[in-house]
């Protein structure tokens, strides 16, 4: 009895070997990598709404041939300054051993042509990297998309401080302010407090002085993220203006506070 059940063990297992073996290995899923990175205009500009960032892996081993695309991701850039963050996911089979692979960045509005990367950017497709894509304005005879706006007398919606984007807090003013460009002072709101104060412009350089605010309570998220812009606006030392895109820098001319111009009605 104990060799009959043996044997019907045995066969079993046969039959499920034959099945493993005759497998096709092509039924198996297909192994995916990502590269991630970032997009960086050369030089600082304003990017009108609808441009698309179109970001590409290609086989440029062949000089003289077409690059052959291993993987592209497409998206529309909404209210971002750069860098622009990026994701690109791609199969790696499409990749072959020994050749060379690179990464390649556009900035496009419609059919016309407005940053694109003028070096390679070399990516390992079998163990890939962080990569930061610097991207150059193209040449053209057309006026500036978005003219520069004044410092003063605009508003100026704040978007991002110290590196870090700026959230309205619900059911709060956002943070904005407005430089009066006839007595030297400024107001605004840091979020849950009006804020208010004087400025000095000289040529390119600002700072701001007795800065003050109302005594407000909000939730603590909120009352860090008004404090945090208190305090940027202490360590202004210049400005500049690309558009409708305002960049405030310390003394070491680093970005501390970021606005965007907002048409009032």
């Amino acid at each position: 009895m104990r060799t009959s059940f043996a044997l019907v063990v045995v066969a079993i297992m046969a039959l499920f070997g034959c099945a493993a073996a005759g497998a096709d290995p092509d039924d198996s899923v297909a192994d995916y990598a990502t590269v991630s990175g970032s997009v960086v205009l050369r030089e600082p500009a304003a990017l009108p709404a609808a441009t698309l960032l179109t970001v590409t892996l290609e086989d440029v081993s062949l000089a003289d041939a077409p690059a052959v695309i291993v993987g592209q991701t497409q998206f529309e850039v909404k209210d971002q300054l750069t860098p622009i963050p990026f994701t690109l996911v791609y199969p790696v089979p499409a990749a072959q051993p020994g050749s060379v692979y690179g990464a390649r960045a556009r900035l496009t509005l419609g059919d016309r042509l407005l940053f694109t990367t003028t070096q390679r950017n070399s990516v390992d497709p079998f163990n890939p990297l962080p990569i930061e894509l610097v991207v150059d304005s193209v040449a053209t005879e057309t006026p500036p998309l978005i003219p520069d706006v004044s410092l003063t007398n605009t508003y100026w919606k704040i978007i991002e401080v110290d590196g870090q984007p700026v959230a309205a807090a619900q059911q709060m003013r956002e943070p904005q302010l407005v430089l009066n460009g006839q007595d030297g002072r400024f107001a605004g709101s840091g979020g849950v407090n009006r804020l208010m104060g004087s400025y000095l412009v000289d040529g390119k350089g600002l700072t701001f002085s007795q800065v003050a605010s109302t005594m407000m309570a909000g939730a603590p998220e909120a009352m860090q993220q008004e404090q945090t812009i208190v305090g940027a606006l202490g360590a202004v030392r210049g400005f500049s203006i690309a558009g409708d895109q305002l960049t405030l820098v310390n003394d070491s001319g680093q970005p501390v506070l970021r606005a965007v111009a907002v048409a009032l009605r």
